[in-house]
């Protein structure tokens, strides 16, 4: 995971430490339903199988390393908290409303198990297994923060008030301003798959990657339900249905799909690979050069992803 620090060296020994502090911190406060508990803890057994969820895991993490040429590192377990949904008619899993993911202030997740009462130990493993290797690639994606300069204050009020603020200003391939703009429009979504957001891009090259990662083990574990059958057809991103598990077929809809239609249009397999090392390493010189090669357009990844009126004063040539 590699994240560095901008601006004068008094912002950049700033930022550094008010990182660093919070990420001392348990990051329980980021749960979302009680009785949570991480991967490290004892008790974890009564939600996962945690020894066939680490040798499967750590497998595909090293699997995904190899294939993609990057560097993915672990969340750590004792940062990773999961709790089982409290109601007996609550599915739970990676679309659970109350599922939270990875927090990159903390370097922490908290996620919804499967329901333990519904659905059986060894496809409940495995949804953990999806989830953690989802987390792991976020976690490994490079970040750089910034100290948000606002100058002069609106207001006397608004200086009375004002602490050093933090932001991250380029998550993978993408970046933000201290306002909250982002680089690519939300908007050019709807242009797949000539163009597409970058930050729901990197969502869904994750998913197809982790997919990818798990499907052949995914496909040899025996169901016991018809529910079960559904859960492991949505994690190797085959047809369910859509009315049993509405909120996975509305994001393979409006994320999934998507990105899988990019992928394939400008180039599968070495294209993946080539948009997640630019993700994990914050170089973009690589993937700017294979769309001004394959358009024949020069610059033509600002063309294609940039917002007109994006501004980056502190980095005007992004």
């Amino acid at each position: 995971m590699k994240e560095i620090y901008l601006g004068s060296n008094a912002d950049r020994a700033y930022i550094r430490a008010y990182l660093e502090n919070i990420r001392r911190l348990d990051p329980i406060e980021i749960t979302t339903l009680p009785n949570a508990v991480c991967l490290s803890d004892d008790s974890i057994a009564e939600v996962v199988n945690i020894d066939q969820f680490r040798s499967v895991a750590y497998g595909c993490l090293e699997r995904m390393r190899q294939q993609y040429e990057i560097d993915l590192e672990p969340v750590s377990e004792r940062r990773y908290y999961t709790a089982c949904p409290p109601a007996d008619t609550a599915i739970g899993g990676f679309h659970d409303p109350r599922n939270l993911g990875y927090q990159y202030w903390y370097h922490a997740s908290f996620v919804v198990a499967l329901n333990n009462r519904t659905i059986s130990p060894t496809i409940q493993t495995l949804e953990m297994v999806r989830n953690f290797l989802h987390d792991c690639l976020h976690h490994s994606t490079f970040r750089s923060y910034r100290r948000a300069m606002r100058v002069p204050a609106s207001s006397p009020s608004a200086a009375k008030h004002r602490v050093p603020e933090v932001y991250r200003e380029q998550y993978g391939i993408n970046f933000r301003n201290k306002d909250g703009m982002s680089y690519s429009s939300p908007e050019l979504t709807a242009r797949s798959p000539e163009t597409i957001n970058l930050n729901l891009l990197m969502d869904g090259i994750v998913v197809l990657a982790v997919s990818e990662a798990l499907r052949e083990i995914v496909r040899k574990a025996e169901c016991e339900n018809e529910l079960e059958e559904m859960i492991q057809r949505e994690i190797m991103l085959e047809l369910f249905d859509a009315n049993a598990l509405s909120r996975a077929h509305r994001f393979a809809m409006q994320v999934t799909e998507p990105s899988r239609k990019f992928v394939e249009y400008w180039g599968k397999g070495e294209f993946m690979s080539l948009v997640l090392q630019a993700m994990m390493t914050g170089d973009l010189t690589a993937i700017k050069h294979f769309f001004e090669e394959r358009t024949g357009i020069e610059n033509a990844w600002e063309k294609l992803f940039r917002q007109p009126d994006f501004l980056l004063s502190e980095n005007p040539n992004i």
